[in-house]
């Protein structure tokens, strides 16, 4: 029984010299270096600026930017193009405009879009001509969306 016991204590601390050394690895230098374009880091910094000072009723946010309109892709309405402006994606997940319909929910969109867009002023200097702008349910269903100064649902 004691031969047993030392064989097992042996086994299990070699099997412990080899499995301890599993978790250190090197990270490979073209992990590393990634290239982030300057507006996408001013997108990002406005994006956790805008959560941090609205940590109770921000709405999930995201901006990017379409320098040739590829983004933007097939699921847009036919008049819009995407090209050089910034894409700012709006989801609803706190249920403020769930039961809105016409009117009443582009005016809450324009409010909000306003209110997001205060945060990348010093990014796009122009509402109308640089920020294409929607609104989504939290599920990813397109309510409304903002194009050249004008704000249209999704159903138009």
């Amino acid at each position: 029984m004691r031969k047993k016991r030392f064989l097992a204590a042996i086994l299990l601390g070699v099997v412990l010299c080899f499995v301890s050394g599993v978790g250190y690895g090197e990270i490979g230098e073209w992990r590393l270096i990634t290239k982030v374009t300057k507006i996408d880091f001013q997108l990002l910094e406005a994006k956790v600026e805008y959560m941090g000072r609205n940590p109770e009723t921000f709405l999930d946010i995201g901006f990017f930017y379409d320098p040739d309109g590829s983004i933007g892709g097939a699921k847009l309405p036919e008049k819009v193009s995407t090209k050089g402006k910034i894409i700012t994606m709006v989801y609803d997940t706190r249920n403020r405009f769930s039961y809105k319909t016409g009117m009443i929910l582009l005016d809450e969109f324009k409010r909000e879009l306003e209110a997001i867009y205060s945060y990348i002023r010093r990014i796009a200097t122009d509402l109308t001509n640089d920020i294409y702008g929607e609104l989504f349910t939290a599920g990813g269903i397109p309510l409304a969306y903002f194009y050249q100064g004008e704000y249209h649902l999704w159903e138009e």
